[in-house]
């Protein structure tokens, strides 16, 4: 496949957690100059927790985007730098949004997906933390309104079945997951 080179990137918009840009690419089969926009944006990370007695840990929190309860796995923005930021992100957002916490060597991550290649630049990475259980208070950030449900592996199966989890990073990772670890 012949080589894309992205040029003369241009920040057209930005917002707290996206920045509209453009770029310009000669079209390798062409040779025509095309602009293109992308949404740039840090990268988001989610972690399934499950609990020493095997049970997955979701919340439920309001998404302002649909207006309506979502039900997922916790997650956020990637805030931090350097080469552990996803993972330790992950601690943060479980700890933050649950109050619940592993052991370092109980976190693995699972995968990294692209929210939608074709207009975001970012990756969302995914972990799994096993034997979690309740270390803190919650710390939610000023937006957040979260409720915290247990939920058995079956039942987290058929809340995927049936659309009850909708976000598409979530049900991903725990798609994942369940084909990898829990194939009952």
């Amino acid at each position: 496949m012949a080589k894309h080179e992205r040029k003369n990137w241009k920040d057209i918009y930005p917002t707290p957690i996206y920045t509209l840009a453009s770029f310009e690419m000669e079209l390798p089969r062409t040779a025509k100059i095309k602009t293109y926009y992308v949404l740039k944006s840090k990268d988001w990370v989610n972690v399934i927790p499950i609990t020493k007695e095997g049970k997955i840990l979701l919340i439920r929190q309001f998404r302002h985007g649909l207006g309506e309860i979502s039900l997922e796995i916790p997650g956020g923005i990637v805030d931090e730098d350097g080469k552990d930021a996803s993972l330790i992100s992950a601690k943060r957002e479980l700890r933050e949004e649950t109050g619940f916490s592993a052991k370092d060597e109980n976190y693995e991550l699972l995968s990294k997906f692209s929210g939608n290649p074709a207009m975001f630049t970012n990756w969302s990475y995914s972990y799994i933390a096993r034997d979690v259980e309740k270390t803190d208070p919650v710390e939610f950030d000023e937006g957040e309104d979260i409720e915290i449900l247990l939920a058995s592996p079956e039942e987290v199966k058929q809340y995927l079945v049936e659309g009850k989890i909708h976000h598409p990073h979530m049900a991903a990772a725990l798609g994942l997951y369940f084909l990898k670890y829990d194939k009952r």
